[in-house]
Order: C-alpha cells, then structure tokens, then sequence
C-alpha cells in the first residue's frame, strides 16, 4: 500500500506520514514482542490485561477485610456498575468476575470468565448482580466455591 505524504486535511489516513507508519509499526511490534508471552501472533486475555495496564483490581481492596460492610457493597455496586441501573449485568458482570479471578491469582481466560459467570448467575439465580447479591456472593462460603469452580476452567 502507499501511503500519501500529502495531506488532504480530511483527518482521514491519507494524513499519515511514512515516518509515522513506521513509528507506529515500531510501537506495535515492541508491544507484541514485550507482552505476546506465549508467541502466537495474537493476544489472551491476561496478556491484553498486562498491555493495557489495567487498573489496579478494585476488589482486592475490599474483600480481604475483616468485614464487609454496607458501605463496601454499595462501593462495589457503584464501580462496577456503568450505565447506573443498582445492577451489575452483561460486560459489568464480565468485568467484577474478572477482578475476582484475578483476586484469586487465576490466569485470565474466556473460559475463566465463562466459568465465573455462570457461577454467579446460577448462585444468584438471576442474569444480574444487585446488592444483596454481591453480599451473598461475597461471602466467605461462596467465595471458596466460586474460586473451586473458576480453577476448574483454569
């Protein structure tokens, strides 16, 4: 492909320079070579989650308390939940199951968020996390099985 060193000033490709294409190959490369652990041309997961330097897991700083309070729960509830309907579902869900994965020390998968998943939603009883709920699964009970049934799809 060609690139044009002309810009047309739409904002579109054609504004990019053959210096920066290489620059930004060079990125790319330097990107994959640092976090593609295992090789394969194409990023997991766990190595997408260490590219993008996630954020610190916000759950790490609430469920090794002594106690999990009102005020924890409803912490929770607030992160994890995007569009501001008092549940947690769908992507939110993916996200809080992903944070308690790695709480556990798991390698992050899909099967490892399938697995979580599925064990909150058959916990629960529903397709969504409420407040209740997170206190239910928060549980040091439910915890314990929770981290079995994850490790198992490990």
């Amino acid at each position: 492909a060609v690139v044009s060193t002309q810009s047309t000033g739409k904002g579109d490709c054609t504004d990019i320079t053959p210096e920066q294409v290489e620059k930004y190959t060079a990125e790319v490369i330097h990107i994959m070579d640092t976090y593609d652990e295992n090789r394969d041309g194409r990023f997991e997961m766990n190595e997408l989650a260490k590219a993008l330097k996630i954020e610190e897991n916000y759950l790490n700083k609430i469920i090794h308390k002594k106690s999990i309070k009102d005020k924890h729960i409803q912490k929770i509830l607030t992160h994890y939940n995007s569009n501001v309907d008092h549940t947690i579902e769908g992507p939110e869900l993916c996200a809080f199951v992903g944070d308690l994965a790695r709480s556990f020390n798991l390698k992050l998968s899909l099967s490892v968020i399938n697995s979580g998943v599925s064990f909150v939603k058959d916990t629960v009883g529903t397709e969504y996390v409420d407040q209740q709920a997170i206190r239910a699964l928060l549980s040091p009970a439910s915890m314990d099985k929770m981290k079995t049934a994850i490790k198992m799809a490990d």
